[in-house]
């Protein structure tokens, strides 16, 4: 089936799902970033990217620095490399950090083979930020263009307007290869901020502009995707995480975050 627009009402159970499993801490956990309390969750790291362009993986990061990729890691701390690509220490990893826009698609491909086999063929639905032009039509080619009064039908999940989505549904084919826009000129390809079957039985959350994507599922599933995590040709890379693992930039314990350098006079970095 095709993508088609599906409506804020095929969401609108995540936030009262969110706020049920909430921590009483002010951080960000895996269980309060996603809906429900799943048997099991896992975090999927975005590859870093070298000077070369190639993907890089966080644990051969944190193996060139003997650092340690652990669930809560954080990439700064890992890498000693700031969210501009900004060298904080000497040995710092040489390369960029992970890109802003999401799960990578060749990632995001091999991570629905594994949910395929622990869900059935009933929709998908897919979230996308309303931030994105191209999630309204607005690109050359467009799959689905929104009316004006599907515009105005928003799935708010936080204040600031960073959580506002546009909900679509299609299937698991659509979810491993979503096309928004395609034409001559361009190709709009992007993996869903969101991501949930129809009878809710995992989700897959990426918030915006963040380095991770979580999911959440029957230990059965969480499992299997850790599974395919390991060894050097894997789609992925992830951990299982608890659901009160913390997942901001405090979150990292085992890796000492760098103190950045100092400007010295005539510009010139001490260190």
């Amino acid at each position: 089936m095709p993508l088609e627009f599906a409506g804020s009402a095929a969401g609108a159970w995540i936030a009262g799902a969110r706020s049920s499993t909430a921590q009483p801490e002010d951080h960000p956990t895996a269980a309060s970033q996603l809906p429900g309390a799943f048997e099991a969750y896992a975090r999927l790291f975005h590859p870093a990217v070298d000077f070369d362009g190639r993907p890089v993986r966080w644990s051969a990061i944190a193996a060139s620095r003997s650092a340690r990729l652990h669930p809560a890691a954080q990439f700064a701390n890992l890498a000693a490399v700031d969210e501009s690509g900004f060298a904080l220490a000497e040995d710092a990893w040489e390369g960029d950090p992970p890109r802003a826009d999401g799960l990578p698609m060749t990632d995001l491909a091999a991570l629905v083979d594994v949910i395929a086999g622990h869900t059935g063929a009933a929709p998908v639905y897919l979230a996308l930020w309303t931030g994105y032009a191209f999630a309204a039509g607005e690109n050359d080619g467009a799959k689905v263009a929104l009316s004006a009064s599907e515009r105005e039908d928003v799935l708010t999940l936080g204040d600031g307007g960073y959580q506002d989505y546009w909900v679509f549904s299609g299937t698991l084919e659509d979810l491993r290869e979503p096309v928004w826009a395609e034409s001559e000129r361009s190709r709009e390809r992007r993996a869903p901020d969101l991501a949930w079957p129809e009878d809710r039985s995992w989700f897959v959350s990426t918030e915006l502009y963040e380095d991770s994507t979580l999911i959440g599922g029957s230990a059965e599933l969480i499992a299997t995707v850790v599974s395919a995590a390991t060894g050097h040709d894997a789609g992925f890379e992830a951990l299982a995480v608890e659901p009160s693992t913390r997942l901001d930039e405090f979150g990292d314990t085992v890796n000492v975050l760098p103190e950045p350098p100092i400007a010295l006079e005539g510009g010139e970095l001490d260190g």
